[in-house]
């Protein structure tokens, strides 16, 4: 009973000393063979600088390609839609039957009130109407009428050609002052100067502010033939049979700092506008939450593809980069199997020789694709020089096609490595 009491403390000591020494030697060995793997990559300059040169290329053709192809697709956006693309606009629901409401200008205040300043960059209520007979002199033409409150930059997005934009205390007021477009200018004015004029807009006198330039965007396009003017000017003045109450409008427009918030917008939406005009949700909403007259579905399909593109693209390369450098990788350990063979004659055992091969190719899988991305980077303003549009870089592909490319080489090194050390050392050494 004694010899036994006495074991105990023995054993427990001994196991309580491994556990305190245990951690330190593992960080020893770790740490050794972390340097034999720089000194092994110092020993051989040109391999290293190959297969950095290996991972690099295919981290920046990966890089560069993700980043050209998303900026074309921003682009293509912008042209095509500008900041529509990320609006919450609010139409009437005709197909709704009895349940259709048309949104008022308190409508657009209870809406930014929820939504806050954190999600609305902007915000407008629009009131269309038909064309008019406009008039300067003795030239005519028929114009479309827009009455505007709010930010319209964001859907007229068009630099001002002559005089200046409509100012806040503008839009809130019934001042008779517009913005023509440039097409309504050129009817009206020729190749004259139409800002500083006064037209005759559906009979009454209209002072025109400023010329919008050509728009960029198709939804710009439509005010080309088109005037702006204050919201209660153009339903007092330019608009008086229309059906609208003073108070109510064709379209509200809410810009959204991220398209990624519209989806909860519009349910946002839907719910204080039915609590508003009194529409139970066992009808239909009685509002639609995208422009009728714009093709945002296409719009979306459009994104839909070029992402689809985007990812062919960016896995083709990124493929390829992989088996490149997992190639160089196998193949490089594979001419070294003597050396691995010495190596474990001398004592090293199958997790060293493991471990240090694992460590070369993590030290140059990163130093390639870090060198990857900055060659991605210096490239980059030259292409958007010569392309048209900026490049944009996404976080996640540069950290994930780094990562990628390391754990391809570490693994194809490690399972040569394991080959090697896994055969009898005289076999090896004899090739």
């Amino acid at each position: 009973m004694a010899a036994s009491g006495t074991s105990r403390p023995g054993f427990l000591q001994w196991l309580l000393a491994y556990v305190r020494e245990a951690p330190r030697k593992v960080q020893q060995r770790l740490g050794e063979n972390i340097i034999l793997a720089q000194l092994a990559i110092l020993s051989r300059p040109v391999r290293a600088a190959l297969m950095v040169l290996t991972l690099g290329a295919g981290v920046c053709v990966v890089s560069l390609s993700t980043a050209i192809i998303s900026g074309f697709s921003g682009e293509i956006e912008r042209l095509a839609f500008g900041a529509y693309a990320r609006s919450l606009v609010i139409t009437p629901n005709y197909l709704a039957g009895e349940s259709s409401r048309i949104a008022r200008l308190s409508d657009l205040d209870r809406l930014n009130e929820m939504f806050g300043e954190d999600l609305v960059e902007g915000h407008a209520a629009w009131r269309i109407g038909r064309q008019v007979p406009a008039a300067y002199q003795d030239q005519r033409a028929d114009i479309t009428v827009f009455g505007v409150r709010g930010d319209y930059r964001f859907e007229a997005d068009m630099n001002i050609a002559q005089g200046r934009h409509l100012e806040p205390e503008d839009l809130d007021s019934s001042r008779r002052v517009c913005l023509l477009g440039s097409d309504a200018a050129a009817s009206l004015f020729g190749g004259n100067r139409a800002a500083g004029q006064t037209i005759r807009l559906n009979g009454l006198s209209c002072y025109v502010q400023g010329v919008f330039e050509p728009g960029e965007t198709v939804i710009a396009s439509r005010y080309a033939d088109a005037v702006i003017a204050p919201f209660d000017a153009a339903a007092r003045y330019f608009m008086p049979n229309d059906h609208l109450a003073p108070n109510e409008a064709s379209r509200l427009t809410i810009v959204l700092r991220s398209r990624d918030q519209l989806y909860d917008a519009r349910h946002t939406a839907d719910r204080v506008l039915r609590r508003l005009h009194g529409v139970p949700q066992s009808q239909a909403s009685p509002f639609l939450f995208a422009d009728p007259n714009a093709p945002t579905r296409a719009m979306e399909q459009q994104r839909d593809l070029l992402t689809r593109l985007l990812t062919g693209i960016a896995g083709i390369a990124m493929v390829a980069s992989l088996l490149a450098f997992a190639g160089a990788s196998w193949t490089l350990t594979e001419m070294r199997r003597r050396n691995i063979a010495i190596q474990a004659i001398h004592g090293a055992s199958y997790m060293d020789i493991l471990i240090q091969f694992a460590t070369e190719n993590l030290i140059l899988g990163l130093m390639g694709g870090l060198a990857g991305i900055a060659a991605a980077l210096v490239i980059a303003p030259l292409s958007t020089t010569w392309l048209g549009w900026p490049a944009q870089f996404d976080p996640n592909v540069l950290t994930g096609s780094v990562l990628l490319g390391t754990l391809s080489g570490v693994i194809a090194g490690a399972l040569s490595a394991h080959r090697a050390a896994v055969t009898r050392p005289g076999i090896a050494i004899a090739g």
